[in-house]
């Protein structure tokens, strides 16, 4: 846990060094993060002043429509009970959103590197992560209200290397609803949606994500549900246990499995156009399939 911590931490400041830079003292009330337009998030309105999920960032996809890079960092200790007896595994990537209008945005949430080093069964590898890309869209925006609701659509092509469990079958379909509300300083976020596999050596997922957070000057402390439920399971290996969120194992006896965690952790607005962001994860069910526990570090950097 501590090496996973310190890697995390290397992590955000590796990120945040060219971008704080330049930054003498941190603001005494948060201007909020930029969006389109330009403005900060006390101009902007209720919406703007929110912030991103930490925990499950390639799957879970807010409501906001933003240009940004955002760098994420994960370890995940495999759980003991998992196939290989345990191990862990690292991944490090960059998401990509593009604003087409204050309406519609351009995904990339899953790309990367992963380091997979489990105990037993396969040996140590490392390769690059499938890739997810697609479409969302701001269905409702009431800024008076505080409240946003986005519509989306996902691919997650099988582009990676097989030997980090990546790059097999030909892909998912991931429709999905977002939304968030806030109260005051009080935030609410929830996500839904499949992940449908095409070919049928894969398995089918549905996931479902609550996040929620309380506005502290600059400070988010944040708790965040996670639920990830096997709808079929695959093809592809005899087995019952799946991979959670990045890794899809295609296991034979998954179906009508589920997993749930609990993410604790915090977001703190650095500058107007930069949010960092950490938090650790552990399962609630009795079943944890991969996911012993986890450290998930981001840097969610906005741009006009």
């Amino acid at each position: 846990m501590a090496r996973a911590l310190g890697l995390c931490l290397c992590g955000i400041l590796f990120f945040c060094g060219p971008a704080g830079a330049g930054v003498s003292a941190l603001p005494e009330h948060p201007a909020g993060f930029t969006l389109l337009g330009g403005k900060s998030a006390a101009a902007q309105g209720p919406i703007a002043q929110m912030i991103s999920p930490v925990s499950l960032p390639t799957i879970n996809e807010e409501p906001r429509i933003a240009t940004e890079v955002r760098p994420f960092f994960i370890y995940t200790s495999i759980s003991d009970d998992f196939v290989t007896g345990g191990g862990h595994y690292a991944v490090a990537a960059v998401q990509a959103r593009l604003a087409i209008t204050d309406w519609l945005a351009f995904v990339a949430s899953k790309d990367g590197y992963i380091w997979l080093r489990p105990d037993h069964v396969v040996g140590d590898d490392e390769g690059f992560a499938n890739i997810s890309f697609g479409l969302k869209g701001a269905v409702i925006q009431d800024e008076e209200a505080a409240f946003i609701a986005s519509v989306g659509l996902r691919y997650d092509a099988p582009w990676g290397n097989r030997d980090v469990l990546q790059g097999r079958g030909d892909g998912a379909l991931n429709p999905f609803l977002s939304v968030a509300k806030g109260f005051g300083d009080l935030h609410l976020e929830g996500y839904t949606g499949p992940r449908l596999a095409i070919a049928d050596a894969d398995s089918s997922f549905y996931d479902l994500s609550l996040h929620c957070d309380y506005r502290l000057g600059i400070f988010y402390p944040l708790v965040e549900f996670n639920w990830i439920h096997v709808i079929e399971g695959g093809g592809r290996l005899p087995i019952d246990q799946e991979g959670f969120d990045l890794v899809t194992i295609g296991a034979t006896q998954a179906g009508g499995e589920s997993v749930a965690t609990l993410a604790l952790g915090a977001r703190v607005r650095l500058i107007d156009a930069v949010d960092v962001g950490v938090a650790g994860e552990f399962p609630l069910t009795e079943r944890s399939d991969i996911i012993g526990w986890r450290i998930t570090s981001d840097v969610a950097l906005r741009f006009p």
